[in-house]
């Protein structure tokens, strides 16, 4: 019985460590319409090429940050390091929306426009791409 109690307690702590080194995935696709009704009209936008926010996501690992401040887009990776634009400075409290970078590639991936439009709407910051929004950012901070 005892050896049956050990097993248990060995299988769930490996359960909860492995589960403690996946990386959480943040973000989910919508249709353009969807998030529209769902998230609230889009107060601002700001637009970069697809094929420059490709590039820029290319240069983190797991994560890609999103802020719009004043009409002005910028872009962090992982730790908060700043991919865009150069010579932006970033304050430590500044919020900024995280989205997973594999979620942004596949929005990328599913829309296929030429342009990619980062917009703010009431509480959120959502991309859109096409016909595809991704929306349901984590915020940073204070989930960093």
């Amino acid at each position: 019985m005892k050896t049956n109690i050990k097993f248990s307690f060995c299988f769930f702590l490996i359960l909860i460590l492995s589960q403690i080194n996946t990386a959480q995935t943040i973000g989910k696709i919508f249709s353009k319409e969807e998030a529209d009704k769902n998230f609230g009209p889009v107060l601002s936008s700001v637009s970069i090429a697809s094929s420059e926010l490709k590039t820029l996501i290319s240069q983190s690992d797991k994560y890609i940050m999103f802020s719009v401040k004043d009409g002005k887009l910028s872009i962090l990776r992982d730790d908060r390091i700043l991919l865009y634009p150069e010579g932006f400075k970033v304050n430590a409290d500044e919020k900024y929306a995280v989205y997973s970078k594999s979620k942004v590639e596949e929005l990328l991936n599913s829309g296929k426009a030429d342009t990619t439009i980062i917009e703010q709407r009431k509480d959120v910051i959502s991309i859109t791409n096409g016909q595809h929004t991704l929306e349901m950012a984590s915020w940073c901070p204070p989930f960093c």
